[in-house]
């Protein structure tokens, strides 16, 4: 690689410095910034791949969208930056009926322990396997090894989720169908409740946090990664 290229592209980077400033979609929306970066408003290098964030198209009140494989949208409450959890939320308040499409282990983001979160009250997430059944009536012995799955639940069906760390004789299974099977999900997701949360890797920006400053793609980075496709690591973040 010519290296007259490689300066031609820190210059270049240099001057736009200014290109990754901090945006939002509504004014009560959550700051997108580095590792974030708004669709269609900052460059590739103004964040990391998977940390990419959109606009809902209501104009007045726009809400903040994150896509997870394959095909999961939520709703952005809080992005944690110091803590670096991101808050996130059904639009519809039923996460059950995405999970089914959801693969987080393709994802950036992981379900964050009880040591992770910064409220020593809250409890961290379980993740694990479950098998999703419809039964037409309520298992009786089936509430200490499933959970309801309240907003699929109703018109003469239960709905649950049964944990595959159980064994299969121990779930009454005859008068109930089994509707799918959901991978390395947070049990949380099947409660209902309104907000998820996720963590991306530690590494990832913790020295700037920690510091009080933002972080960013350092300038040697940002033009790498746009002359031979360099991708984004732990060691190209600088303050």
């Amino acid at each position: 690689m010519s290296v007259y290229i490689l300066l031609f592209f820190l210059l270049r980077f240099s001057a736009a410095k200014d290109d990754c400033t901090p945006t939002r979609c509504s004014h009560h929306g959550p700051t997108i910034r580095f590792p974030f970066r708004l669709k269609n408003h900052h460059p590739p290098h103004c964040g990391y791949p998977g940390f990419d964030l959109s606009c809902s198209p209501n104009t007045t009140s726009a809400t903040t969208i994150l896509h997870l494989p394959v095909s999961v949208k939520v709703l952005v409450n809080d992005i944690d930056y110091k803590s670096q959890l991101i808050h996130i939320k059904d639009p519809n308040s039923c996460f059950p009926q995405q999970l089914r499409n959801l693969n987080l282990s393709a994802a950036p983001f992981i379900a964050p322990f009880p040591q992770d979160l910064p409220n020593p009250n809250l409890s961290g997430s379980f993740v694990g396997n479950f098998s999703v059944f419809s039964c037409p009536s309520t298992p009786p012995d089936w509430e200490r090894i499933s959970e309801r799955v309240t907003c699929l639940s109703g018109h003469g069906r239960e709905v649950y989720a049964v944990n595959h760390m159980w064994d299969t004789y121990e779930a009454p299974m005859m008068r109930c169908r089994k509707m799918y099977n959901v991978w390395s999900v947070p049990y949380e997701a099947f409660y209902q409740t309104a907000d998820l949360q996720l963590r991306w890797p530690l590494a990832v920006c913790r020295g700037c946090e920690a510091e009080g400053k933002f972080c960013r793609l350092s300038q040697l980075a940002r033009a790498l990664w746009v002359v031979i496709g360099l991708e984004s690591s732990d060691e190209v973040d600088s303050c």
